[in-house]
C-alpha cells in the first residue's frame, strides 16, 4: 500500500505540472492574441481614415461635375436679370501619391504611437561610473581609459570602485520598459539591469543573487549570469546591438538580438521591492582589442 500511494503521489504531481504548464501556455497565447488585436485595431482606424479621405474628395469631384454639367433645361427669360457667379474652380485632380504612396512606411511611422513598450529614452549616470570609465558629453556612451588621470575623482558612495560600472539614470518599479545597446566589435562587455542596492566593490558573486540580471561576452562566448556560475548562450551570429526588455509587473529580464529581434534569454526575477537600474560595463581595453565604448542606441522608427 506504501507504494501504491508514493505512485499516486507522483502522478498526482505529474498531472499538477502538466496542468500548469498548460495553463501557461494558454495565458501565453491569450497575450499574443490580443498584442495582435491591438495592432489589428490600429490597421483598421487607419485604414478608415485612409477610406474616408477618398471617400470625400470623391464627394468634392462629383459636386464640381455637377457645377460644370449643362443645365437639363433651357433657362427662361425672367423680369428680372438675376446673376449666378460660380464658386472658383478646385484642382481635384486625384493622385495616387495623395492617397496611396508609400503607405506601409506612412502607417509604420503613424504606429509609434501604440506601441507599447516604446523606445526608452536612456542616459548613463556619470555618479555612480568607475573612476577609469569616461562618459560622453550626452552621458549616451561609455568606455575604459586605462591610463585616466583619476586624481580629480571625488569619491562618492553610488560610484562603482572595483568593476568597470556605471548605472542608468533611469529608475524603474513599474511597467514595461525596453531600450537597446550598441556593442559593435567589442571583445568583452556586460549589460542588463541591476539593483539600486548592488554593491559597489568587489563581491563573491556577480550574477542574480547579489541583484545583477545581465548578458555579457567574455571570452569569444555570450554568458548570462546565473548562479553559482554564468550560464552559456549559443547565437547563431555575432550580437553587434543588443534590446533589453524590463517588465516590471512580470518580473522579468529578456534579452534579444535587436538586429533581428531573435530572443537570447529571458530572467525569473522574482519580486524586486526596489529600484531597478540599467547596467552598463564596458570591461577593460583587453591589450588595446576592447577601447570601443558601449552606446545606447535609439532607434528611429
Amino acid at each position: 500500500m506504501y507504494k501504491n500511494h508514493t505512485k499516486d503521489t507522483n502522478n498526482n504531481c505529474n498531472e499538477g505540472l502538466l496542468s500548469e504548464q498548460k495553463n501557461s501556455f494558454e495565458d501565453l497565447e491569450r497575450e499574443i492574441r490580443a498584442e495582435f488585436q491591438n495592432l489589428h485595431r490600429f490597421l483598421d482606424e487607419e485604414e478608415w481614415k485612409d477610406l474616408e479621405r477618398l471617400r470625400r474628395e470623391r464627394q468634392k469631384q462629383e459636386i464640381q461635375d455637377l457645377i460644370k454639367s449643362p443645365p437639363l433645361f433651357p433657362s427662361c427669360p425672367s423680369r428680372s436679370q438675376v446673376s449666378f457667379v460660380p464658386p472658383a474652380e478646385v484642382n481635384i485632380e486625384v493622385r495616387s501619391g495623395q492617397f496611396v504612396g508609400p503607405i506601409q512606411y506612412r502607417i509604420w511611422k503613424h504606429m509609434k504611437s501604440c506601441l507599447y513598450p516604446n523606445i526608452t529614452s536612456m542616459t548613463m549616470d556619470p555618479e555612480t561610473a568607475h573612476s577609469n570609465l569616461t562618459l560622453s558629453q550626452s552621458c549616451t556612451s561609455v568606455w575604459y581609459e586605462e591610463d585616466k588621470d583619476t586624481k580629480d575623482c571625488q569619491a562618492n558612495p553610488q560610484r562603482f570602485h572595483y568593476y568597470y560600472c556605471v548605472l542608468g539614470h533611469q529608475r524603474f518599479m513599474t511597467g514595461r520598459h525596453y531600450w537597446e545597446v550598441e556593442v559593435g566589435l567589442k571583445t568583452a562587455w556586460r549589460l542588463g539591469v541591476a539593483r539600486e542596492d548592488v554593491p559597489r566593490g568587489e563581491m563573491d558573486s556577480t550574477g542574480t543573487s547579489s541583484g545583477f540580471w545581465t548578458l555579457a561576452l567574455y571570452g569569444g562566448s555570450v554568458q548570462v549570469s546565473t548562479d553559482p556560475k554564468p550560464t552559456k548562450v549559443n547565437v547563431s551570429v555575432r550580437l553587434v546591438r543588443i534590446g533589453v526588455f524590463l517588465d516590471c509587473e512580470k518580473e522579468e529580464v529578456s534579452f534579444y538580438n535587436a538586429v533581428t529581434m531573435a530572443p537570447i534569454y529571458t530572467f525569473s526575477m522574482g519580486m524586486v521591492e526596489v529600484p531597478l537600474f540599467p547596467f552598463y560595463n564596458p570591461c577593460d581595453a583587453d591589450d588595446g582589442k576592447n577601447t570601443a565604448a558601449i552606446k545606447i542606441f535609439n532607434p528611429s522608427l
